[in-house]
Order: C-alpha cells, then structure tokens, then sequence
C-alpha cells in the first residue's frame, strides 16, 4: 500500500516528462534499498554500543561470494548487494534497557535519513526518495514481531510491555546465547553447563528446552530431543505464536535427522516430521530457509538427486555456521548415494571447516573413509 502510495506521488511530482519520471522512480527504488540498510546500521550501531551481540552482518543477497570472521563475528558478503543484515542477541543485563536503546537508536538513523531526503528534495531523484522512504520508515516503525524479522517499532513500543512467559524468555536471553556461543565453538561440555544453568534458572521456558535440545542434538541424541520438543508443543497455548513457526521447524529437522540415524521408526515418526514442516511454512517461515531439511527428507525417502538439489541450496543460502554445516554433511550423502565420491568428499571438507564436531560430519567422515 505505501509502495504504490509513493510510486503514483513519483509520477505526479517528477511531471518533467519522461525523464523525470524516470529519474523519480530511480529515487524511489534508491530509497526502498537504502532506508533499511540505515535502520540496520543503526541498529548494528546500537548494539555495540549498547552491549549487544552481534553475531554475523550479512550484506547482500542470493549466493555467498566471501565470508571471515573478524572476533566473534562472523561477515559475509553475498553476490546481490542490496540488503543488510544482522544476528544481534542480548548479551548483558539489563536485557530490555539495552535492545530498547539500540532501537531507539536505529530509528532516529532511519528518521535522519529521510530528513535528509526531505531536505535536499528539489529535483525528481530526491523527491522520488522521500516518497519512497518516508512511508517505509513509518512502516518500521509499526510493532511487529514474525519469524526472521523484527520491526524497529517492535523494540521501542511492544518490546517494554512484554509479559511472561516471554519476557521471562526475553530475560533468559543471555544465558541461552551463551549455550550457542559453546555450542559453536564445538564446546559441547560447556554448552551443557550453561544449558543446565539455564534450566535452573529459568525452568520450563521454551528457549530453556530448546537450548537443551539443541546440546542433545549436537550429542546426536536426536529420539531424546525429539521426545522434549513433542513435549514442549504439547503446551502450545503457553508457546508466543512467532515462536510456533521456528519450534515446527525445529521437530521436522530433529525427526529427519532421528529417524536418518535409525534412533526412531520412520513409519510412525516421518509423517509427524513433514507435518510439522508444512505447518512451519504456513506459518510464516520461509520455505527456502528450510531446503536443507527438505533436502534431508528427500534423501531419506530415496530421492538422491532431489536432495543434492536441496542441500547445496540449503548451504548456499543458510547464515548459521552449524546449521550450513549440517546442510553440507546431507549434501555429501547426497552425492555419496549417487555414487559421487569425489563431490561427496569437496562438501564434507566445507562441513568440517565450519563443525569437525557435529555427530552428522563426524559419521558422513567415516562413511566416506571406507567407501
């Protein structure tokens, strides 16, 4: 709605012809791109500032081109620069004071930038821009709060208000990146510590029982993970409906994988798992973020050239270290079971560069070296 708003106000402004018009809706699109990108520099701004942590920038979209870490935090560069993005996560307490500052801060980045913009609007480009960026910053600063995303508007109006359980999820924030921290540096003893830290602490939450999930799953203990999710979902009414899509997501994943390793029957299992992946995507989350499961699934059904398929677009586009690790070990059995060695063992090298630990990586290790 506010994009067509500002795309009839380009053409009824620009007015000099089709030049105008012309160099309008260039400002327009120029304004679409670089609004958000000011509101995320902002907000990447804000949490340093204000103790935040950043875990990975991504500029870009579609393909990977390069990526290093730099500290903790992991940069990639992808092959069409038009986004920025960010993983930030509480850190530090006080939680809510410090994600509430960085988004004040992110806002009055985005509002500077359309001032900006209103300032120098005296020809076609910039008018375009304004027209463009005004409605998209007051869209931002809408509260909204769904898998993937969360609105500037969400930090500074919904975020103070919170109730439990999730503002208890919300406080117990810390705690649980600190399980992944371990877990990404593959100190699974010490994930385990925080983990039951965590459960102490804050007992029953949903990200308590995830966080222990996910330090079963990264013992390949996935029948035990699965049991605590079915768990967790029995209480759905308890479970914030943004968090339902991820958790979904999370049993597809974890049944796949229980049931790939023999730990639980297929015939009773397999359905619950692509269920609960349908449900995910109805749900709000986006399907091409789940290739990778839908590549291990179709490799367990048999399909060998569907899931290669599904793998390699899994790990190309995937952002977390271990979850793209674990796309590249279901992309070298992939390979491996349409008797590609070769390719097999080029993915498993990319795998063991990101997680040498992972159960997945470790066993796909020893198939191929007696294959």
């Amino acid at each position: 709605m506010a994009g067509a708003v500002a795309v009839v106000a380009v053409e009824l402004i620009a007015g000099s012809g089709p030049a105008g018009a012309a160099i309008g809706w260039l400002g327009a699109l120029v304004g679409v791109i670089l609004l958000p990108m000011a509101t995320q520099l902002g907000l990447l701004l804000g949490s340093v500032v204000f103790g935040l942590r950043v875990r990975q920038v991504i500029f870009g979209a579609m393909r990977e081109v390069a990526s290093w870490r730099l500290g903790h935090v992991t940069f990639t560069i992808r092959s069409l620069p038009i986004t920025l993005r960010a993983q930030i996560g509480p850190w530090r307490s006080p939680v809510i004071l410090r994600c509430w500052l960085a988004g004040l801060l992110s806002a009055l980045v985005g509002v500077a930038a359309v001032v900006m913009g209103w300032l120098l609007a005296d020809g076609p480009f910039w008018r375009g821009f304004v027209l463009a960026a005004t409605p998209l910053m007051l869209y931002k600063l809408w509260p909204m709060r769904v898998p993937l995303t969360t609105s500037t508007g969400w930090l500074l109006f919904s975020l103070p208000r919170l109730k439990d359980p999730e503002r208890a999820d919300f406080l117990s924030a810390p705690l649980a990146a600190r399980v992944y921290e371990a877990l990404r540096k593959g100190d699974i003893d010490r994930a385990q510590e925080q983990a039951d830290e965590l459960a102490a602490r804050y007992p029953g939450l949903s990200g308590t029982v995830t966080c222990q999930i996910s330090v079963l799953e990264s013992r390949g203990d996935y029948a035990t993970g699965v049991m605590l999710m079915l768990k967790l979902l029995a209480n759905s009414d308890e479970i914030p409906p943004r968090k339902m899509p991820y958790l979904l997501a999370g049993l597809a994943g974890l049944g796949f994988k229980a049931v790939e390793a023999g730990q639980l029957p297929a015939e009773t299992l397999l359905p619950t798992a692509k269920k609960a992946l349908e449900d995910s995507i109805k749900l709000g989350y986006p399907e091409f973020e789940l290739s990778g499961a839908n590549g291990l699934l179709a490799l367990i059904e048999g399909d060998a050239d569907r899931a290669v398929r599904l793998a390699t677009t899994g790990a190309e586009f995937n952002h977390s270290p271990l979850s793209r690790a674990d796309d590249l070990a279901t992309l070298a059995r992939a390979h491996m079971a349409c008797h590609d060695n070769a390719a097999a063992r080029a993915a498993l090298a990319k795998a063991e560069e990101l997680a040498p630990w992972s159960p997945r990586v470790s066993e796909t290790r020893q198939r191929l070296s007696v294959a």
